[in-house]
């Protein structure tokens, strides 16, 4: 996991513009807004439809940037794959139920740092959300990225093509705070 920790990415805007125009050429769609663009992007099936500025999009890509850097040392820190699946708090790995979706919350309980929990906070205020829209369907289906791709991260650690698919997935993960399902 050391290999994307080495790259200074919050400081490389034009590493910070190649993706926004990435996912520009991916997902914008022909409606413009005022210094930015409309999106439709989908993550894990699920279609939606979101607008943001540009500088929008370029604090919640630089913020997703800061996470995969917590997630990172989370890891190096000794958070490794045998402690998370050691967590027995799931029983059945396909039940899409409510509870199932609270135990998932509650191992992430188990390796969220207080850092973390701060990055996501700062990523309501680049998606806009806020109050009762944050807490209960925003966050924790932020969280729920973030949980997917740390598992991930956990199984292949040296990967660095997975890596930028992880941050192009937390990317449209959170671009999906903010969002209307189509």
């Amino acid at each position: 996991m050391l290999k994307i920790a080495e790259f200074d990415l919050l400081k490389d805007d034009s590493y910070t513009d190649a993706i926004l125009s990435r996912l520009q050429e991916d997902y914008a769609t022909e409606e413009e807004i005022e210094d930015g663009c409309c999106y439709e992007v989908s993550i894990q099936d699920i279609k939606f439809r979101c607008a943001y500025t540009d500088d929008e999009m370029r604090g919640i890509i630089r913020t997703c940037v800061k996470i995969m850097k917590e997630l990172i040392d989370i890891n190096a820190n000794g958070y490794t794959k045998e402690k998370f699946d050691s967590y027995d708090a799931f029983g059945e790995e396909s039940d899409n139920s409510p509870e199932h979706f609270g135990k998932m919350l509650d191992r992430c309980k188990d390796y969220e740092t207080e850092k973390l929990n701060l990055l996501i906070a700062e990523m309501a205020e680049y998606t806009r959300v806020g109050g009762a829209w944050f807490m209960f369907i925003a966050a924790p289906g932020f969280r729920h990225v973030i949980y997917a791709i740390f598992e991930r991260m956990l199984d292949d650690s040296d990967d660095e093509d997975m890596w930028f698919s992880c941050l192009y997935f937390l990317i449209r993960g959170a671009m999906k705070m903010h969002s209307d399902e189509i």
